[in-house]
């Protein structure tokens, strides 16, 4: 009996052996989910941009249907960005990808990624909510590169400020540092990651633009607040004149060489802004407009920092910016009425950052 049952055993572990390599053989055959997703509204259509998951021969697209309450496959794509046309003003859509992998004629799927949603402008191009997400969408995972965004001749736009979606590279780059990165040693090393006016620049972009390589955005960052405004998108006022901060507000100055974008002001006056300041793209809070370091802005700046982008966090949690952000930058401020770009049907310019913020990042 003895014997038997030492067989036994030892059957049931060959057999459970058997199963364990078939599931880690079946796992290894699977491609990886794609990331960094994106869905961003330009005009009538909405281009969805990812980075391709390992060993993936393609991409499936899936968009929401509301009769059907349901997902629906919507089209393949080999590349990492998909344009779907046709759709309708002032509606918002919502879409999922995964990847697919092509290996001895069977198919074999990565996991969904997570629901992206873009809203269509009624009359416009775009809108303020799509603007901000789009700004938001490098933060945690993209190092500042001084020149990054530029092209080679430092003279304008270069292939990353004229890139639909985020760059692969440059979340594999930001994972390859530390606490201690110093932008000062990784100049110019194009395609690494984005300086102020590059991201700037490459947000721009991406709300006017379904595919990569025209002309860009990218300025010294003085110029970039007013070259918008000229362009008529809205209304350019100089650092004197500036009396208050509004949703996707661009601010520049020439005394402190540096762009940003405001996500929405607080209670107490101060902002929480998003950027490419040493060491990267993040989200900052200035201080009080009396000078008090402790601000709303700064709070809540952490808050989603150390909530959404853990990693970035633990190695850069100083969220703060001093006071001359609140006194040295001028502001160009979009025009909302949808006979230019932008529009602003979920009211970010009369919301405050903390209800700004919280829609941003459950949408």
């Amino acid at each position: 009996m003895k014997a038997k049952r030492i067989l036994l055993a030892a059957l049931c572990l060959m057999l459970v052996s058997a199963g364990g390599e078939r599931t880690i053989q079946g796992a290894m055959k699977k491609p990886g989910k794609p990331s960094g997703v994106m869905a961003t509204a330009v005009k009538r259509t909405v281009v969805l941009s990812w980075i391709k998951g390992k060993k993936a021969s393609g991409t499936e697209i899936y968009l929401y249907d509301r009769q059907k309450k349901r997902y629906i496959k919507k089209a393949d794509s080999k590349a990492s960005r998909y344009v779907v046309k046709g759709l309708k003003p002032g509606v918002s859509y919502g879409f999922k990808v995964r990847s697919y992998r092509i290996y001895k004629k069977k198919k074999y799927y990565s996991g969904y990624s997570k629901v992206v949603r873009a809203s269509m402008a009624a009359k416009g191009e775009s809108t303020i909510k799509n603007f901000l997400k789009t700004a938001v969408a490098p933060v945690g995972s993209t190092l500042y590169i001084w020149g990054g965004g530029w092209n080679k001749a430092d003279t304008g736009t270069g292939k990353d400020g004229k890139r639909i979606g985020l760059n692969g590279e440059w979340n594999r780059f930001f994972l390859s540092q530390n606490s201690r990165y110093n932008y000062k040693k990784h100049r110019y090393r194009h395609g690494k990651g984005l300086d102020c006016s590059g991201f700037v620049g490459w947000t721009v972009y991406n709300i006017r633009n379904t595919v990569p390589g025209k002309g860009g955005y990218v300025r010294k960052a003085k110029d970039q607040p007013k070259l918008f405004a000229e362009k008529g998108w809205g209304s350019y006022k100089s650092k004197k004149k500036v009396a208050d901060y509004k949703a996707g507000d661009v601010m520049g100055s020439s005394s402190c060489g540096h762009v940003w974008i405001v996500i929405g002001a607080c209670r107490d006056g101060s902002v929480v802004l998003v950027h490419s300041s040493p060491k990267g793209v993040q989200l900052s809070g200035s201080p009080t407009k009396k000078g008090r370091k402790k601000s709303q802005a700064l709070a809540l700046a952490k808050k989603y920092m150390k909530k959404y982008h853990r990693t970035w966090y633990r190695r850069y949690p100083d969220c703060s910016r001093g006071k001359s952000y609140l006194t040295q930058y001028g502001q160009m401020r979009w025009d909302v009425s949808g006979n230019h770009v932008m529009e602003d049907p979920e009211g970010y310019q009369h919301k405050y950052a903390d209800a700004i913020l919280k829609d941003i990042y459950r949408n």
